[in-house]
């Protein structure tokens, strides 16, 4: 008979604090974290180190090339803004990014919105190549960016890659304690799915971010989806895991920047989350406080100098990047965790919601749906997961250079806290027997050493940030601004016209309305 008492690590710990950055792959960021003589014996790792992987993307053929290549290996990214500007993330450019087809020619250069069915993806579908990142990335130069003819120089920036020295908290947390090198998100496609993933294991059938600031969306089962009524429908119906937590009187809280609203709110409609939305300060009041919930969800600054690492649209030579900025959060965050009495209680988790459009040259694997047969917009039927992201774990109850090559998706973090806390499954997906806990990462020895962070950012560099205030909007900006001023009107806040905000400025003035 089996031993009850066997150990699985889930009584490692009584809090889990889970820091969601964005929109960057494994590659992008982690893929160079390990050089071939420097694996752990025994082990593995699936970075951009193995001679035996041709990582080269082709240039298509209708691209401007002034160089003697015809084609792009990955290489180390020139600053903390790469790739700049931001790539493609929607459905339809994720499709070409992993078939390297743009169906029909007539996409080409089309603004995502306007892309037609098959949007982009071959039928039958073979298994993906990875090798379509350039030619999706010098398409979206054209429709996004109005670049007519974009340059060598322009698009070769997709295949850049962060090395260990440029983001050395990562990569420091990477090694010291454990790097998932198979962690996918589980749509492929952009931030609003994933995250409705992260705590509901669905995104009852959307693959597009409610979009609705320039009154168009893609067509889906119901028609047009650029309402944010629909996402609200479809979504916001879904339970998630906060239901199941409040059920089994386990405590959690949202810390976001714009409090009292959050990002998550948004995304899964939990309620006005005035009893579970906090500020960004009051997590390390908690922490240092005692009062840290048994689930923390940590979101970044999303406006003005954000550090959730989201590749920008727009260019500034002072910035710092926003690469580097979100090195410092992970920093920060660690260091107060590190400095914690609780720390031998906590497990901390940095990820990412999706890539982004970044590189990454692993093959996204095939899943199960949520509900069985579904099929939801641009005809996705939730078959497959999507591209690799960073998955980094911190805990006391994890050794140094623990390498996880096991297949995981975001749903195995709400199978991990279902056991944990024994809660019901949500769906189909983190029901399947196939998508596994993450409970190999953790030893049953408890090391007794955290390695030092220090500040790797200048106060120089920080004091000379740009006002950003008149920046324009970002694709997750204005879906985030989509979704306030549903708010706004549910509130009954008054009503204020999508085209009075046109910056960043603008936006921030706006959100003082729900404060």
């Amino acid at each position: 008979m089996e031993n009850q008492n066997q150990f699985n690590g889930l009584e490692t710990f009584e809090h889990i604090i889970v820091l969601m950055l964005e929109n960057r792959s494994f590659d992008n960021l982690l893929g160079y974290l390990y050089e071939k003589d420097e694996i752990p014996k025994e082990k593995t790792f699936d970075g951009l180190y193995n001679p035996e992987v041709d990582y080269a993307n082709p240039i298509p053929d209708r691209a401007s090339n002034d160089s003697d290549n015809t084609s792009i290996t990955p290489s180390r990214a020139v600053n903390f803004s790469m790739p700049y500007p931001d790539p493609g993330e929607e459905y339809p450019h994720v499709n070409t990014q992993l078939f390297n087809t743009i169906i029909p020619d007539s996409n080409i250069g089309k603004f995502d919105y306007k892309m037609i069915p098959p949007y982009n993806l071959p039928v039958p579908a073979p298994t993906p190549g990875m090798i379509g990142f350039v030619n999706d990335y010098e398409n979206n130069l054209r429709s996004t960016y109005g670049i007519d003819k974009p340059k060598y120089e322009q698009y070769e920036v997709i295949m850049q890659c962060f090395q260990p020295d440029q983001i050395p908290a990562m990569a420091t947390l990477a090694k010291e304690f454990a790097v998932f090198d198979n962690w996918h998100c589980s749509v492929p496609s952009q931030t609003y799915c994933n995250r409705a993933f992260w705590h509901a294991a669905s995104s009852g059938g959307k693959v597009i971010n409610p979009l609705g600031e320039d009154g168009t969306g893609f067509p889906g089962i119901d028609g047009d989806f650029s309402d944010m009524d629909s996402w609200i429908k479809n979504v916001w119906s879904l339970p998630t895991i906060f239901d199941r937590m409040n059920e089994k009187n386990v405590s959690w809280k949202v810390y976001s920047p714009i409090a009292p609203l959050s990002l998550t709110n948004i995304v899964n409609g939990f309620g006005e989350g005035k009893d579970n939305t906090h500020g960004h300060l009051d997590f390390f009041f908690d922490l240092e406080l005692g009062n840290l919930p048994q689930y923390s969800f940590i979101e970044p600054q999303f406006l003005h100098k954000h550090n959730d690492q989201h590749p920008s649209a727009v260019n500034h030579e002072l910035a710092a990047g926003t690469v580097k900025l979100g090195d410092e959060l992970i920093r920060e965050v660690y260091n107060a965790i590190k400095n914690s009495p609780k720390k031998d209680k906590i497990l901390f988790i940095i990820t990412h919601d999706e890539h982004g459009g970044c590189y990454d040259h692993v093959v996204p694997p095939e899943t199960i749906a949520p509900v069985a047969g579904m099929k939801g917009e641009c005809d996705f039927g939730f078959d497959r997961l999507g591209v690799r992201v960073p998955m980094v774990m911190v805990s006391s109850y994890i050794q140094p250079n623990t390498i996880i090559n096991t297949q995981f998706e975001h749903t195995s973090f709400i199978k991990t806290v279902c056991e944990k806390w024994s809660m019901n499954p949500l769906t189909d997906r983190d029901k399947n027997p196939k998508v596994l806990p993450f409970t190999e990462v953790f030893s049953n020895q408890k090391r007794t050493e955290w390695p030092d962070i220090p500040s790797q950012t200048s106060p120089v560099s920080l004091l000379f940030e740009p006002d950003t205030s008149n920046d324009p909007l970002n694709g997750l900006q204005k879906a985030m601004l989509t979704s306030l001023l549903h708010i706004e009107k549910m509130k009954a806040l008054g009503y204020t016209k999508k085209e009075d905000i046109k910056t960043i400025g603008d936006m921030m003035e706006f959100i003082k309305r729900f404060q």
